[in-house]
């Protein structure tokens, strides 16, 4: 996992594309099952394309949390960061003889 925010925030956009992309599948697939055909093939196609819809749904939210995971990472490592260099700045006005005082 990368430490920099932009490329983890990039990843995100990237997982919110790939949710959008599932949840355009999932539509393209439910929209086979409007057939006009009658049989117990017909009600197992009809079947079998309800579930693939619905998985494609399913990873969609899948993306979609890992997208918000992704910016919140992001966030943190900012968040770290800045403290690092908050704690940075303080070491540097400190003096040698500040700390055996």
């Amino acid at each position: 996992m990368s430490d920099d925010p932009d490329q983890i925030r990039a990843q995100a956009r990237r997982a919110a594309r790939l949710a959008t992309e599932a949840r355009r599948a999932a539509t393209a697939v439910a929209a086979n099952g409007s057939i006009e055909w009658h049989s117990q093939g017909a009600d197992r196609y009809r079947k079998k394309l309800t579930d693939r819809a619905a998985d494609f749904r399913h990873r969609a939210d899948d993306f979609d949390e890992l997208s918000r995971l992704l910016y919140s990472h992001a966030r943190h490592v900012e968040d770290h960061e800045r403290t690092l260099h908050k704690l940075g700045d303080i070491a540097k006005d400190l003096s040698p003889v500040g700390w055996l005082l």
